[in-house]
This record gives structure tokens, sequence and C-alpha cells, in this order.
């Protein structure tokens, strides 16, 4: 009775190139999990990211600002959010 029927996802994305070196990008991601129950309500996974990358040469350096709301899926009240920043430097030679 507190099965999964289905997942329904929806995702999309925007980026905007600012320059030849820096470039921005939003993403959105929503999964709403179906319950076998149908006295249960359905449950939604929220996530957002934000992502800045820029490059010179052959370095660049990305940095991606992420926020995961009710990533467990739980309808009860005590959902699992978690947030997260994401750096990261690539040098090639």
């Amino acid at each position: 009775t507190s099965g999964t029927r289905y997942y329904d996802n929806e995702a999309w994305g925007v980026s905007f190139q600012v320059n030849d070196d820096l470039a921005l990008s939003y993403n959105v991601h929503k999964s709403t999990r179906a319950v076998e129950n149908a006295a249960t309500a359905d449950v939604e996974l929220d996530i957002e990211s934000l992502q800045l990358s820029y490059s010179m040469g052959g370095a660049s350096i990305k940095i991606a600002e992420t926020s995961a709301d009710n990533i467990n899926y739980n309808n009860t009240g005590t959902t699992f959010d978690r947030d997260g920043t994401t750096v990261a430097l690539t040098l090639a030679f």
C-alpha cells in the first residue's frame, strides 16, 4: 500500500554565454513519486542549481550552487534536504 506506482519527472535549464570566457546556467528538476495507496498524497522532490564557468586559455574554473529538497520522497513531515557548493579547477597542458 505504500509502494511506488511511477515517477513523473520534469527538468529544464537555461544557459547564457556572457562572452567567450564566461557562462552562466540555471537548472531545475522536479520529480513526483506517485504512491500505490490512493489515500496517500503524491510526494515531490525539487532540485535547483546555478552554475558559473570561466575559461581562459587552458584553465577553467567552475562553480555550482545546488539545493535539493525532500530527496527521500517523504510525505510524513520529515524531509531530507541538502545544499551543496561544487568548485572545480581544470588545467589543460
